[in-house]
């Protein structure tokens, strides 16, 4: 296997062999340069010295910060954790196999700018070293606290553009100086939700790189502007951006990706392959989180709609009912329907022929009210409407057009045509009514219509 350092370098750095301990310039380019920076404090939580790479974290010099408390770069809200984690590490006996620093203590850490950056501070204090200080570093945590932000908001059913925000902060966390924009539902040449601080870059343009990626499944990498559609070049120029990476989820169950992540980056070039395993990560997770809320709600719809038409069910129905029954006394109605002679249809055309016929009718009843009104299969040929915010004598308005939407004769397959009417029941909202009350008015009315003589409704009001 070659070797990971060429030969010539690999001289210049000491021709250190297997087993040699590390020369103490050696030691010192192993703490200034990593990634975590390290730092030595004191019992009295004084920096005695603070590697270079504190710079890169959070743009402090160590010069700044030698001979200063470390309450200079603890936030003020994470300092009491921070001081109580040290000491209880500091009582832990020399030799105990007790775990030196575990995952770290969550803090947030002041940059010279005033931000704060979410981190983890891992110690190894001098009780476990046995030198007369304590050894400190520190790691960006910013990447695992947008996952629990997101895993939170997962597991408390949030909406999924409050999901795409906090994976949007994974992003960010993992990628720094990156634009991020998440996208989901990807129809017509635009999303249906998205989010983050790239959202406005979104522009309906076929040759965009996000309408690529999805177009072919495939990762689409833009090193530089030159190679964007020079609108789209021009806008991201504006934002200070140069190149472009899109990343398309697919979700099981959708067939073809609908979703993206979108990343632009203030220079040029490709991406390095830790940012492509940070991208491809927040990808998964993506994918993950779509996959519950298309779960989710596939859930929610079944459990509160009728699955052969795709209208509300009778638990939906007697929810909304029971929530509007008091504030809307009098100023809402219910109208049962009862289709008349439907036995006769399943009987001789057969049940698939009727459940046809079924569809078509909530169709047209849906197609009859206003929008914001519910329409109900409440079950075998019964449906039901409630409508609000009704003016008195407009119940039977809508009662005439629910008739007059059911005369049309239904087409089926082959041409074969079948004319359904219904028995419509008609009732407004009585004082301090619950809903089995209501329905079971309404119910009665309808009956009422059926035994008069069908295709017709009357009205049963409210005792008052």
């Amino acid at each position: 296997m070659d070797g990971l350092i060429p030969s010539d370098r690999s001289d210049r750095l000491g021709g250190l062999a297997p087993g040699d301990d590390p020369s103490p310039e050696m030691f010192r380019a192993i703490a200034e340069t990593a990634v975590n920076p390290f730092a030595i404090v004191d019992d009295n939580g004084v920096f005695l010295w603070v590697g270079r790479s504190i710079e890169e974290l959070l743009g402090w010099r160590p010069d700044e910060l030698v001979g200063r408390s470390i309450d200079a770069i603890v936030a003020p809200g994470s300092l009491p954790d921070v001081l109580t984690a040290f000491a209880e590490l500091d009582r832990v006996p020399r030799g105990s196999d007790y775990p030196r620093g575990g995952v770290g203590q969550a803090a947030d850490l002041v940059c010279r700018d005033g931000t704060l950056t979410p981190c983890s501070i891992i110690a190894a204090t001098r009780s476990q070293t046995g030198l007369p200080y304590h050894l400190v570093f520190a790691r960006r945590a910013g990447y695992e606290r947008a996952l629990d932000n997101a895993l939170e908001a997962i597991a408390r059913h949030a909406e999924v553009d409050e999901v795409l925000t906090h994976l949007v902060a994974t992003l960010q966390q993992s990628i720094p100086r990156c634009v991020v924009a998440i996208g989901d539902g990807w129809q017509a040449g635009r999303f249906a939700v998205a989010a983050g601080d790239g959202v406005d870059l979104l522009v309906d343009d076929p040759a965009s790189p996000w309408a690529q990626a999805l177009a072919t499944g495939e990762d689409v990498v833009v090193r530089n502007l030159d190679d964007l559609p020079s609108s789209l070049a021009a806008l991201a120029r504006s934002h200070g951006l140069s190149s472009c990476w899109v990343h398309p989820v697919t979700v099981p169950g959708d067939g073809r990706p609908m979703a993206a992540l979108i990343m632009w980056r203030p220079y040029d070039g490709m991406p390095t392959r830790f940012t492509w395993t940070a991208v491809h990560r927040t990808g998964r997770l993506l994918r993950l989180t779509l996959q519950w809320d298309r779960s989710h709600r596939a859930l929610e719809f079944a459990a509160t709609h009728d699955t052969l038409t795709g209208l509300a069910n009778r638990s939906a129905f007697v929810g909304r009912l029971g929530d509007i029954a008091k504030p809307a006394e009098g100023e809402a109605a219910v109208l049962f329907l009862d289709l008349d002679r439907f036995k006769p249809v399943n009987d001789d055309l057969g049940h698939l022929v009727g459940d046809r016929v079924l569809r078509a009718v909530g169709e047209r009843l849906a197609g009859a009210v206003r929008p914001g009104d519910m329409v109900a299969r409440i079950g075998g040929d019964e449906f039901a409407v409630l409508c609000e915010r009704l003016a008195p004598g407009d119940a039977g308005t809508v009662a005439g057009r629910l008739l007059d939407a059911l005369a049309v004769p239904i087409v089926l397959d082959g041409g074969h045509e079948v004319t359904v009417t219904a028995s419509i029941g008609v009732t407004e909202l009585g004082p301090g009514e619950d809903p089995e009350t209501i329905i079971a008015r309404a119910d009665a009315a309808m009956r009422e219509a059926k035994a008069g003589g069908r295709s017709r409704w009357v009205d049963h009001p409210p005792r008052r």
